[in-house]
């Protein structure tokens, strides 16, 4: 930590130095302390995917699930071919946000989404993890709304 203090005393603008710092105080609970970091990243590169991804991670951390799911497509907007190696990081992180928002439908859209654009290794690891829990709540979901037309039909 003392060498990337020291990196931003001499350039206090660094965007990857401020993102450093954010990532480490988010590693060490230190999340509010985290977000001030990544939003001068922000401030200082309106266009850093990273910066964006990292402050996604974090609010969603702290349960802010809307405002995380707006900077994590924010992040996906700006991610360039240097940023690249952002994408797979990005999709693991909406796809878990759309679950705990219970927004199946869209996560696996952006599942399949992620099948398309990145490599097999990376998608089959991201498929492994989410396609059974997405695919069964999505037929739970149209299950719980039939039963409730029904139930409605029968009213009327």
């Amino acid at each position: 930590m003392d060498q990337i203090d020291e990196a931003l005393s001499i350039e206090p603008l660094n965007v990857k130095a401020l993102i450093l710092k954010g990532d480490i105080l988010f590693c060490t609970d230190m999340d509010q302390e985290a977000l001030e970091y990544f939003d001068a990243a922000i401030k200082a590169d309106p266009y850093s995917a990273e910066a964006y991804g990292s402050k996604a991670g974090t609010l969603d951390v702290l349960g802010h699930y809307d405002e995380a799911l707006k900077f994590c497509d924010r992040a996906f907007e700006l991610v360039s071919i240097k940023d690249k190696f952002l994408l797979p990081s990005l999709f693991d992180q909406k796809i878990a946000l759309l679950i705990r928002m219970r927004k199946f439908e869209e996560a696996k859209k952006t599942l399949n989404r992620s099948v398309r654009m990145l490599p097999d290794d990376e998608s089959s690891y991201l498929c492994s993890c989410y396609q059974g829990m997405i695919e069964s709540s999505c037929r739970l979901r149209r299950k719980k709304l039939a039963q409730a037309e029904k139930l409605s039909l029968k009213v009327i």
